[in-house]
């Protein structure tokens, strides 16, 4: 792909001075010949002001409603403020990877966006290496109009065609949220710390360790990227992609657009297990919501590619339990347990790590 100069990015579509972009972590396949690299570039871009008007009154209510202490407090309004963000349609993202620029494409009508680009194993090479990351992972650079000065970095696991990944849920598996409870989850999600599952962070690193990569499926929204990713760093999980649920709220009717639990965790898979048709992959998630019902999904389909899957209970449910035996039926008991502490399984998911390398 040719290079071009920041002078050339198209005026109309560009990302204005006072506008955001944000990267989300993703990953890089090689490609079907192996001579280069397919790289998916994702984020976001967003207007960071809040009116007063939409502010103010949505604050109020819920300060009433939950009777906040001023801790809480601070904690809704920091993650909040996402959610009233205007995403912006039709802004051209291009980015900048060592010498060259390529573009991504435009962000949709909730201000998300997702492309692919291709690269050269000899392209790969003159960049590995270069901004003092792990040679697993990638650094690059939005593209931005000659006026705005501001450095806008993404980065991107580079993922070998054999091996083994985790592919994890967030809510209950790695941080507590207690989502069978609507109010005690609104509470953990928006006014009180986040609050790891005991064991999980050193679980994880024991697979890193042991050569996994990690891919982080979630319901959790887009706009609580940036607390989550601030909450696994501080807690020592080890980086991956993230692959969060479409959120909006339209002010004037006042509705919720969300996808289904299991149409997104499964849109968000799907292409992972695709990108890797010669890889291993270990699901870890949880009994509050269907994790065990999408995983067995994948487990039913792609049998060669899933090696184990791993739900923990959070209604005390056993392998006996009517529900998980309908969602796992007719597959070996061996390729899927339940577990209630990360101790339980921490030995045997890291030997099965292992095991694939």
């Amino acid at each position: 792909m040719p290079l071009f100069r920041k002078s050339q990015v198209s005026v109309k579509k560009a990302v204005a001075r006072h506008e955001q972009v944000v990267f989300y972590p993703s990953y890089g396949a090689r490609t079907a010949d192996g001579r280069g690299w397919i790289l998916t570039v994702q984020g976001s871009v967003y207007d960071p002001r809040i009116s007063w008007l939409r502010r103010k009154p949505m604050f109020a209510v819920i300060r009433r409603v939950l009777r906040m202490d001023r801790t809480a407090e601070e904690y809704f309004r920091i993650r909040m403020r996402q959610f009233l963000m205007f995403g912006l349609r039709g802004r051209s993202i291009s980015i900048e990877l060592g010498e060259r620029v390529y573009h991504v494409g435009e962000s949709d009508y909730m201000g998300l966006f997702r492309g692919e680009i291709v690269i050269s194993n000899e392209e790969l090479a003159k960049i590995q290496h270069s901004d003092g990351i792990p040679a697993n992972w990638l650094k690059y650079r939005a593209l931005l109009t000659d006026a705005d000065e501001r450095l806008v970095e993404g980065t991107l696991q580079l993922v070998d065609p054999v091996g083994v990944s985790i592919i994890s849920d967030v809510d209950d598996t790695i941080k507590h949220s207690n989502v069978p409870n609507r109010k005690d989850l609104f509470r953990n999600t928006f006014t009180r710390t986040f609050v790891p599952i005991t064991g999980m962070p050193e679980l994880y690193q024991d697979c890193a360790q042991a050569g996994a990569s990690f891919h982080f499926v979630s319901g959790s929204p887009w706009q609580l990227f940036e607390p989550l990713v601030e909450f696994m760093r501080e807690e020592l999980y080890p980086p991956g992609s993230f692959h969060l649920k479409r959120f909006r709220i339209r002010d004037s009717a006042r509705k919720i657009r969300m996808s289904p639990q299991k149409t997104h965790k499964r849109s968000a898979i799907e292409p992972i297990l695709a990108a890797f048709p010669q890889r291993k992959f270990v699901l870890i998630g949880d009994s509050g919501e269907q994790d065990p019902e999408i995983y067995a999904s994948f487990l039913r389909e792609r049998p060669d590619q899933i090696a184990s899957i791993f739900i923990r209970a959070v209604r005390e449910e056993t392998r006996e339990s009517e529900r998980l035996q309908t969602a796992f039926a007719g597959l070996n008991p061996r390729d899927w347990s339940v577990y209630r502490e990360p101790a339980d399984i921490q030995e045997r998911v890291a030997n099965l790590v292992r095991g694939i390398q």
